[in-house]
Formats: C-alpha cells, structure tokens, sequence
C-alpha cells in the first residue's frame, strides 16, 4: 500500500523515509506519542491504536484539531479557497495579512492551509513579531487535498493534538508507548538555519534538554 500523503506540506517531512522509520519501532506497542508531529507523515501511516502528538506551532495544531471535530464544514470552506483565480501574488499576499491579523481560530485554519498550500515550497516561517512572512510559491497548480483531509480526520479520531514544548509529550509517556522523535536539526550555517518555523528558535539547550528527557524516559 502507498504511503498517505498529509495534508500540508512540511519542509523535513518523512514520507520517503517511513518504510526505514517502520523498521525501527518495536511493535505490539499501544500508543505513538511525537513530540514534534509537524505534517504528520508518521503518525498518518503507523498503526496504532492511540496517538500523542504535541508540536509548538500553535497553527498547526489548531488546524489539526478543527479537522478533527469538524471536518465536513472545514472542507466545504476551504475548498472555496483553492479555485485557479486565488492562485496569484496579490491573493496570496491579502490573504496572509489577513492571517497575521485575525485572531479567530477558525478562520486561521482555513487561512493556514491555503497559505500553506500556495506559498513557497512548503515553509512555514513567522518573523519576530509572530507574523507569517512566506512568499508566494508561484505554483502553475496548486492541490486541495480533500481525500488527504477526510482520511486524516478518520485517523485523527484516536489522536490527541496538543500545542506546547517537547517536553509536555515526554512528560505523558507511559511504559509501553512508542515515541518517535523528529527534533528540527541543528543548523550547518546560519543560512541553513529552518529551526525557526514557528517563530521559535530551537537551541542547542533545547537539543540538550532532549537528550535529558529522552534518557529519563
């Protein structure tokens, strides 16, 4: 069977590496708990019977649990969005401004996926006021990804999404959970540097801090 595609797209995705992810993870485990879920590649395509899945962008947790509680209605309004005549510089450009200004939950998701969708190569970058400032992708086509948000909803049934710190995840564990851990990697140049996806930056203290809660785990 094919691997399930998510319903964003996430810089350091691990679709192409799942069959050696699978490899690696014991089995008869009950739950998987990811302390940094992101596009949620992994969680989509492993089976187990509940899901942990905590991450720090408040986005994208938001956007996880609205599909989750309410799918259909999700659907049928962010669909409306993803028409040819709302791929362009100057729709992207409105519709990102209205993101960084609405405070409403809602209306962020549906905004979150078309920004998501349409803008450059699948980043998620907010600059230091917490402002989303990824420009438009310029794509010829752009995907709605109405059979990848249907299936996510039915495996989200069993998930619990929460936005926080890592450690909020490690602190849940119980003995015979499986956590799979996909930290963001530690830059090789300050240009190199996609530690910053959701307006935080991750440290080498925080690298540190997760080797401590991993070996007290």
């Amino acid at each position: 069977m094919d691997s399930v595609r998510s319903i964003i797209k996430w810089a350091g995705g691990k679709k192409r590496a799942l069959a050696s992810i699978k490899k690696h993870l014991p089995t008869g485990a009950k739950r998987l708990i990811e302390p940094f879920v992101g596009g949620g590649a992994v969680f989509l395509n492993l089976d187990f019977e509940e899901y942990l899945l905590v991450d720090i962008n408040k986005d994208l947790i938001n956007l996880f649990n609205i599909i989750k509680n309410s799918p259909d209605t999700f659907i049928n309004h962010a669909e409306v969005l993803f028409c040819p005549g709302n791929n362009n510089s100057h729709y992207y450009n409105k519709v990102r401004s209205d993101f960084n200004e609405t405070d409403n939950e809602y209306y962020r998701s549906l905004l979150f996926l078309y920004l998501n969708r349409h803008g450059y190569n699948g980043l998620c970058r907010y600059n230091q006021s917490g402002g989303y400032n990824v420009p438009f992708g310029n794509n010829d086509k752009v995907y709605f990804p109405k059979d990848e948000l249907k299936y996510f909803n039915d495996r989200a049934k069993t998930a619990t999404f929460i936005q926080g710190d890592f450690e909020l995840a490690f602190n849940q564990a119980k003995q015979g959970d499986v956590i799979y851990c996909d930290p963001p990697y530690s830059p090789l140049s300050n240009t190199a540097n996609f530690t910053e996806y959701s307006g935080n930056t991750f440290t080498a203290h925080d690298h540190i801090r997760l080797v401590r809660c991993a070996e007290q785990v």
